[in-house]
């Protein structure tokens, strides 16, 4: 929450500043006559892509999914002791952090090495929130993520060709368990890298564990 709360007060200043540049009350600096730029050819400014998170959307978009992280995260604030059914992966600031959680939350409960634990996804047959009515029992569930170049068929339960003309397709909810570093080395798996953005590269964050052929 510390992000947003810097990125939500760099928001109001910067605005407020332009705002008072544009009526005169403030000589136009060039920090200012950036973000009027930027506002115009809807791309997302430089002192708040600073204290934002890897993104490569558009002004209007990314503008739309600060609102709904936000959301996501007064509500976690409203119920601090308990986690969504559903956590939007995708929509936090630091999903390395929730990953990690998860984790030590298992290491904990059965008296376990936390350094002998490793993340491992089970993907369900679920595609809405609305399908689930308690948490998972043994991790989190994890909603937001896609494939690139492939698609996760639903009848056979592993990744397929993707669909002529689609490039991305959506994951269904999947549930995401800490395992000992043995049992998450089992054959049939293909670990698929996740990333914040399509640029991939040092947005890589975890390694998703999906059946394949």
């Amino acid at each position: 929450m510390d992000v947003m709360n810097v990125l939500l007060i760099e928001l109001k200043r910067s605005i407020k500043e332009l705002q008072l540049g544009f009526a005169g009350e403030l000589t136009m600096s060039d920090a200012m006559e950036s973000l009027m730029n930027s506002l115009y050819m809807d791309k997302i400014p430089d002192s708040w892509a600073k204290r934002s998170w890897p993104s490569m959307r558009p002004l209007a978009s990314w503008i739309s999914n600060f609102s709904e992280r936000l959301a996501q995260l007064e509500e976690w604030l409203n119920n601090p002791s308990e986690i969504p059914k559903v956590t939007w992966l995708s929509g936090l600031v630091n999903p390395t952090s929730f990953l990690t959680a998860v984790c030590q939350v298992t290491a904990q409960k059965n008296q376990w090495e936390l350094d002998k634990l490793v993340t491992f996804t089970d993907v369900t047959k679920r595609m809405s929130v609305d399908e689930f009515d308690a948490n998972s029992r043994d991790g989190a569930y994890i909603i937001g993520l896609s494939m690139q170049g492939a698609r996760w068929d639903l009848n056979g339960v592993q990744i397929e060709k993707s669909q002529p003309k689609e490039m991305f397709s959506q994951m269904p909810i999947m549930n995401v368990k800490a395992v000992t570093k043995e049992k998450a080395n089992i054959g049939g798996i293909y670990h698929c890298p996740v990333y914040m953005t399509e640029m991939r590269g040092p947005t890589w964050f975890f390694n998703a564990q999906l059946k394949t052929k």
